[in-house]
């Protein structure tokens, strides 16, 4: 049992996140990538992921065991304000806290020569760390927002109106089975866990997931600001986590925005200069460089330059999500 131990100012100061944090669905899609559950949700999911693992997103297996301890620096409270905030966040994690979460990790499993450098503070190797985290949310979570939010976004509107009409004690056995409030304790049954946890009046932050399956999750680290990650259930009328095909355009629209989604659409007719790719989309030309500069820097799309001119290109994930990750 996890016992965690509130105090008045922690009621006051609990708060429910709107919508799941982008690293810990990474942490915890990599999590269902090493597991055969949930076959009915996460099956075709799973089997479209293995097969398109970059060699940076296979090295973040290491990290990320899918039983037992995974290290807190993954998945930092920044995360909840934005992906790159959170791999920022990531990426300054102190020395120290490196170094002991990765010695705690393997006492557990066998890490990769590799994880030694960036324990000794390598930057190189958290520059390829995050750059890991990046592509894997890019390229394995995003696809799916849509699909996630029409799981999330009920489930976090009813919690909303719960804890306004009855009161956080009212929510707590709404969020999951293993929860369960004792006044002035919530406790969490997991299994191999025999532990408490403090608030001394910081509140926590209780974060719906998709990607978690089985059991809410919690940071190893007491310091840390608290956070209880809960599994939102899913509908099982929509039993597979995919890009509906016939709704892809919209799909598309809904992850990047309407004008954005064109502009992209726009580069996968063929390479193009700002000024044509204004003409394509239909609009400003300083409106298309902005908007082919944010999908260069997500990834999405490849900018040269030739001669005073630019050259827009859409390469393979840009066309991963014009195609729905099929």
């Amino acid at each position: 049992m996890f016992r965690v131990h509130f105090e008045c100012a922690d009621l006051a100061r609990t708060t429910i996140a709107q919508e799941p944090d982008p690293l810990w669905e990474v942490l915890l899609g990599l999590h269902v990538l090493q597991t055969d559950d949930e076959p009915e949700t996460f099956g075709t999911w799973r089997e479209r992921a293995r097969a398109r693992l970059s060699t940076v997103e296979q090295e973040l297996i290491a990290l990320a065991p899918p039983v037992g301890y995974s290290p807190d620096f993954l998945t930092p409270r920044a995360g909840g304000e934005g992906l790159e905030v959170g791999l920022a966040a990531v990426a300054a994690t102190p020395p120290g806290q490196l170094t002991s979460e990765l010695r705690r990790l393997s006492d557990s499993v066998r890490l990769p020569a590799w994880t030694r450098r960036l324990a000794a503070g390598d930057a190189n190797v958290m520059t390829r760390l995050v750059r890991g985290l990046r592509s894997f949310h890019r390229t394995k979570i995003a696809p799916q927002l849509p699909m996630i939010a029409t799981t999330i976004e009920p489930a976090v509107a009813k919690h909303n109106d719960t804890v306004a009409n009855d009161g956080l004690e009212s929510l707590i056995p709404q969020l999951h089975e293993s929860l369960s409030w004792a006044a002035p304790v919530l406790s969490v049954d997991m299994p191999h866990v025999d532990r408490d946890l403090y608030l001394h009046g910081r509140g926590i932050r209780l974060v719906p997931s998709f990607f978690c399956w089985k059991y809410p999750m919690m940071l190893l680290d007491p310091a840390l600001p608290p956070v209880l990650v809960y599994p939102v259930r899913h509908d099982p009328a929509r039993p597979e986590i995919v890009v509906r095909r016939p709704d892809r355009d919209r799909a598309v629209a809904d992850l990047l925005g309407r004008t954005r989604a064109r502009v992209l659409k726009s580069i996968s007719d063929g390479a193009c200069s700002t000024t044509e790719l204004a003409v394509r989309a239909g609009i400003s030309p300083a409106s298309a460089s902005e908007h082919a500069r944010v999908l260069h820097d997500t990834g999405l799309v490849t900018t040269h330059r030739v001669g005073s001119a630019v050259r827009h290109t859409l390469n393979q994930v840009g066309a991963d999500v014009l195609s729905g990750i099929r």
